[in-house]
């Protein structure tokens, strides 16, 4: 029995690890993308979009704060 749960937590560290990795790469592939886009311009895809988000280029922020 305590081996089934070994394997089970093996199993789900390396599909998490696999699952950052392809976020990784994607994130980087929008931004090798993006390198000669204008930033003011409005997001070409949804890759684009998702890039700006999680680097936070280009993201419109409150000049009184965040809110």
């Amino acid at each position: 029995m305590e081996t089934n749960a070994f394997c089970i937590s093996l199993a789900a560290c390396l599909v998490l690890l696999l699952a950052a990795a392809a976020f990784l790469i994607f994130i980087a592939t929008g931004v090798r993308k993006g390198d000669l886009g204008d930033l003011s311009s409005p997001a070409g895809s949804r890759i684009d979009a998702i890039t700006r988000r999680v680097t936070g280029v280009g993201v419109r922020r409150n000049e009184e704060g965040d809110g």
